[in-house]
C-alpha cells in the first residue's frame, strides 16, 4: 500500500521534529489534510491545518462576511482564477491566525482542487499548488532535502521543531 502525502509527513515529523509534530491536535480517525490539523507551521508563512469541523466553521462565516459586502463585478470563475469575494466552494484547509487562508478551490474547471492564499485585507488571491497532495508533497521534499518550498522558504531544524525562514 502506498501511503499518501499527509500520512508521509505525519511519520517524517514523528521521527525528526518531535516538537513540531506535538503541535498536532487531530482526531484520531482523520484522514488526509485534516490527519494534520493544529500543526505548527506546516508550511511557510505559519500556516496551521485547520479541523475539519473548523474549517466548515470558518467557510460559512468568511462566505458571509463577502455576502455582506459582495463585489457584483466578480462573476464566479472557474477554479484557479481569481476572486474578489470567498466563495462557497472554497474550503478552507489552513490558517495563519491572522484571518488569512489556504483554501481549495472546488470551483469547476480543469484546476479544480487547486490549493490557493486568500490574503483578507485586501483579498488577495494567489495559486500556489495544483492540489492538497502537491503541496503536502513539496513541503515533505523540502523538509527531506533543504531544498526551498514555495521557490524561497527553506526549513531550519532546530532542537527538533520546523521553523521557515527566507532562503538565502
Amino acid at each position: 500500500m502506498i501511503e499518501n502525502p499527509a500520512g508521509l509527513l505525519h511519520g517524517w515529523l514523528r521521527a525528526h521534529a518531535p516538537k513540531t509534530f506535538a503541535t498536532i491536535n487531530a482526531e484520531p480517525d482523520a484522514q488526509g489534510i485534516w490527519k494534520l490539523a493544529g500543526l505548527r507551521y506546516l508550511a511557510p508563512m505559519m500556516w496551521e491545518p485547520l479541523t475539519a469541523e473548523a474549517s466548515a466553521e470558518m467557510r460559512a462565516w468568511l462566505v458571509k462576511l463577502c455576502e455582506e459586502s459582495p463585489h457584483p463585478e466578480d462573476p464566479d470563475g472557474l477554479a484557479g482564477t481569481p476572486s474578489a469575494d470567498f466563495r462557497r466552494t472554497f474550503l478552507p484547509i489552513a490558517s495563519n491566525g491572522s484571518g488569512d487562508f489556504l483554501y481549495v478551490d472546488e470551483r469547476p474547471g480543469p484546476e479544480t482542487g487547486c490549493v490557493c492564499l486568500w490574503w483578507h485585507d485586501d483579498h488577495m488571491w494567489k495559486k500556489l499548488w495544483p492540489s492538497v497532495d502537491a503541496m503536502l508533497t513539496d513541503v515533505l521534499r523540502g523538509l527531506r532535502t533543504g531544498e526551498p518550498v514555495l521557490a524561497d522558504h527553506v526549513a531550519d531544524m532546530a532542537g527538533g521543531e520546523v521553523v521557515w525562514r527566507y532562503a538565502d
